[in-house]
């Protein structure tokens, strides 16, 4: 029984009661779904509960091999496989310190400091006003 109206039912016309219906649709893309606590997809992620006194191992991050499906598109070039053997590399790190990279290409014959030259002059950067829509606004280059 519902108390508010004192019976268990409702008279309405058939349009009324489509829009109603229509009321509990929801908006396209909207999640429909929510969940909390332990079955969010943040709590699923982060892999079992761990006991109080219990260590988590650190996860390693898997590298996309994005940047050498790029190379091969670009360059034509699998840049995963020996040139020598044909057989597949794989990535065992990435070395961005300068002093490291010439310790590894010296002894190869690689390095050579007349080589090595300064970064490139800044250039002027020209800013060229834009609408909301993301027109330019003015002249044209």
């Amino acid at each position: 029984m519902n108390p508010g109206l004192g019976r268990n039912f409702e008279a309405m016309d058939p349009l009324e009661w489509l829009a109603r219906m229509v009321d509990h649709i929801p908006d396209p893309g909207k999640h429909r779904t929510l969940r909390y606590g332990v079955y969010s997809n943040r709590a699923r992620g982060a892999g079992e509960p761990k006991e109080p006194g219990e260590e988590a191992a650190p996860k390693r991050k898997r590298c996309t091999a994005s940047w050498a499906r790029l190379i091969h598109k670009v360059y034509g070039a699998d840049p995963m496989i020996c040139r020598q053997c044909g057989g597949k590399l794989r990535v065992i790190a990435f070395i961005t310190d300068s002093l490291s990279i010439k310790q590894v290409l010296e002894p190869l014959g690689l390095w050579s400091d007349e080589n090595q030259r300064p970064p490139p002059e800044p250039r002027e950067v020209r800013v060229v006003p834009v609408d909301d829509a993301g027109r330019e606004i003015g002249e044209a280059w």
